[in-house]
């Protein structure tokens, strides 16, 4: 049977995460766009089965703190789409952009979200958008500066280059990975589990207010749109559970 392969993307807004989903995956799965939530997908590369996760990126030139706390949470339990748990964590990097001090803060502060030993999971990808611009990975980090190379070191020196619209240098790639993985004793990731603990409380407790809003909305449009001679209509113990409804959603 084929091994399984567990990757969760990381990155800031527009750097490619989502294109190199699709280029790992070998099909269109994941849309360009920014999303405030997770989107996990299935496929096959070479000899793994493989679970990729895309997460919301961040604001790269803002401070983490202007992260909204729906984003740092799907950061954190985006590790409970992947079962055990992720084998890798890629952190997108885009090439062309400069990658100053405060772009390296927002990656230290965002990956840190999941806790100190996350980087022994984590690997860096540059990403190119045009071929004829391409560059080894450890050649353009030395190039960039001390900041990026924080970065490198941080993830103990594993990077790679791609080109967003072509999967040539994807099976070099997936050999890195799975050396890396290897090297961590095909060991997954797993997040402290106060933390987790906390985000998903949190996260559960945002769903529910969010449910009983929308009852609420909904029982104030029924009382607003009905007659006096429909509420006599309504059989007593509907009538009691409506009533109530309203009543709450005029009192919030």
């Amino acid at each position: 049977s084929r091994p399984q392969l567990q990757i969760v993307l990381l990155g800031g807004r527009n750097s490619g995460k989502s294109q190199l989903g699709n280029l790992l995956l070998g099909k269109e799965e994941f849309v360009t766009k920014e999303r405030t939530c997770c989107c996990r997908r299935l496929g096959v590369s070479g000899m793994h089965w493989l679970t990729v996760v895309d997460t919301p990126g961040w604001w790269c030139d803002l401070t983490p703190q202007d992260t909204s706390k729906l984003v740092k949470r799907e950061i954190v339990t985006s590790v409970t789409l992947c079962n055990p748990g992720p084998h890798v964590f890629i952190i997108v990097v885009k090439a062309r952009s400069i990658f100053t001090e405060q772009r390296r803060k927002a990656v230290e502060e965002h990956v840190r979200l999941l806790g100190d030993t996350v980087w022994d999971h984590c690997f860096l990808v540059l990403a190119f958008t045009d071929s004829w611009r391409l560059t080894e990975a450890e050649e353009h980090i030395q190039r960039a500066g001390k900041a990026l190379q924080w970065v490198y070191h941080k993830c103990t020196r594993r990077c790679h280059s791609v080109v967003l619209h072509d999967d040539a240098r994807i099976p070099e790639l997936m050999v890195k990975i799975q050396r890396m993985v290897e090297s961590n004793g095909n060991a997954v990731f797993e997040v402290p589990e106060l933390v987790l603990r906390r985000v998903t409380e949190e996260k559960r407790g945002i769903e529910e207010r969010a449910r009983s809003r929308k009852i609420c909305q909904l029982a104030k449009r029924v009382y607003d749109c009905a007659s006096e001679d429909v509420w006599l209509l309504i059989q007593p113990a509907s009538s009691v559970l409506v009533r109530l409804l309203v009543d709450t959603a005029l009192s919030s």
